[in-house]
């Protein structure tokens, strides 16, 4: 499972994280680590977003976890 997977779940009606982590089949705590990790990257992207544009085409290599 990947980090956008737990913020789509999240998102998608389920009234508790617990509840999100049970549709997915995780425990809670990999639930809550990868839910995380996909807000940080959310942040980042929208963070390079204000500072450069929507250019799709300029790959980014700014890491927070580097």
């Amino acid at each position: 499972m990947r980090a956008h997977e737990a913020l789509s779940a999240g998102g998608s009606g389920a009234p508790t994280q617990e509840a999100a982590a049970r549709r997915l089949g995780l425990p809670y705590d990999t639930y809550r680590r990868r839910l995380r990790q996909g807000l940080d990257l959310l942040c980042e992207a929208l963070w390079q977003w204000e500072l450069h544009g929507p250019d799709e085409n300029r790959r980014r290599t700014t890491s927070m976890y580097t």
